[in-house]
């Protein structure tokens, strides 16, 4: 396959990703505002819009890996993505009336189910259009974009929702996800013969292969079962993060969408560096778990600047902590991606994706019963167990490497 058709794909990707990442943002604070609006003495409607899609991504992730193996994945792209192309713009048509409310729940939930076979499907997707040698760099440079558009995406919303109203935000929804699907359309795969060929089977079986795919594959299973530990420990710090407001309160305004940027500037920077370097990390487990190491390390600095009194040096921890965890979100993700059978791929990813959204509520739930949240010392604990299960686990798998050395 030639250099410019793999340069045509990354470009494809990346563009596709980010504009339905934009059609996300914009829809759900189009929305969130609506709600607010029209519901403003009624909050447990916003509670259940926004706890639906949770909710769901638990029951039909796994279906939708199950069927990104099983099925066309550049079909099932498309599909999904015109299929939230017409949700957004069927919503559009319910805004200022009575049903509005109710119409955005049921929306929300409808494009969670599409997003549940969206998401495996596009994760397991890429090695069919990228070459492997390519994947880590692909991967960085597209989560730079998408933590750009995470800082600009509701700034953008705003100034839409300003300029041409929730129905016209909404329109607007709609056509980025039209985009990515024709961005999808256009891709081309390294191999013909991808994506054909499948045989169809129960899905309950085809499920259940997912699961025992992991369970024979051994350092898969170590690093999804590490995955999910860290989004326990993720959910205390997401949970801790808004309270730094009252922590550095008197000594910085706002500190908590200071402490914010500063994350998604390393996030940005920490991409870039690891697109150059990509290929020296790649399937280097050992890298992966250094990289864990540092997230945690860098959020145990946290109490000890806050003795300087100085809350310019006590953002600096936010910063390395977006460099370390895109580090290893990036390699994690690309070695799944290069390491496991391609015909399994979209059960791994609907996996990981389920087990973090049940550790990470459980995390939450456990941190604000257990955790003094107005403590910076508090940091100590979440950095302190993402440190602990790191080392833990590099120590595991230089013992096993050891091990198979003297077999």
């Amino acid at each position: 396959m030639g250099n410019g058709r793999i340069r045509k794909n990354e470009t494809l990707l990346w563009f596709g990703s980010w504009t339905s990442q934009i059609g996300n943002i914009i829809f759900d604070y189009a929305n969130s505002v609506s709600i607010v609006a029209v519901c403003a003495g009624k909050p447990w409607v916003l509670a259940i819009y926004q706890s639906s899609e949770r909710m769901i991504q638990i029951v039909f992730n796994l279906i939708g890996g199950a069927k990104a193996d099983k099925g066309d994945r550049k079909r099932i792209l498309i599909i999904t993505d015109g299929l939230a192309a017409l949700i957004c713009g069927g919503l559009s048509f319910f805004v200022e009336t009575g049903y509005m409310a109710l119409v955005m729940v049921m929306a929300n939930a409808l494009l969670s189910v599409v997003y549940a076979f969206n998401s495996p499907t596009y994760k397991s997707m890429i090695p069919e259009v990228i070459e492997k040698e390519r994947i880590g760099y692909c991967n960085s440079i597209s989560h730079a974009g998408g933590e750009i558009i995470r800082v600009a995406g509701p700034i953008v919303g705003v100034g839409l929702v300003g300029l041409i109203g929730v129905r016209g935000a909404l329109l607007f929804d709609a056509c980025t996800f039209v985009v990515s699907a024709a961005a999808e359309y256009s891709l081309t795969r390294i191999d013909k013969a991808a994506g054909t060929g499948k045989k169809r089977s129960k899905l309950l079986c085809d499920i259940g292969e997912g699961f025992a795919y992991l369970r024979r594959e051994k350092r898969i299973l170590f690093l999804v079962l590490l995955a999910s530990f860290v989004n326990f420990f993720l959910a205390g710090y997401n949970l801790l993060l808004p309270y730094t407001d009252v922590i550095f309160q008197g000594a910085m305004d706002h500190f908590y969408s200071k402490a914010l940027a500063m994350e998604a500037l390393g996030g940005i920077l920490g991409s870039a560096v690891f697109a150059r370097f990509a290929n020296r990390f790649r399937d280097n487990v050992l890298a992966l778990l250094l990289f864990l190491a540092g997230t945690g390390a860098v959020l145990m600095l946290e109490p000890v600047l806050a003795l300087t009194e100085r809350p310019l040096l006590c953002l600096i921890p936010f910063a390395l902590f977006g460099i370390s965890l895109t580090a290893f979100n990036i390699q994690f993700m690309s070695y799944v991606q290069i390491a496991v059978d391609e015909s399994y791929l979209g059960r791994v990813f609907s996996i990981i994706f389920t087990v973090a959204v049940l550790f990470m509520p459980l995390g939450s739930f456990l941190f604000s019963l257990f955790m003094d949240l107005a403590n910076v010392n508090s940091y100590y604990t979440v950095g302190g167990g993402i440190a602990v299960l790191s080392f833990t686990s590099l120590l595991i798998r230089l013992q096993r490497s050891k091990g198979s050395l003297t077999d």
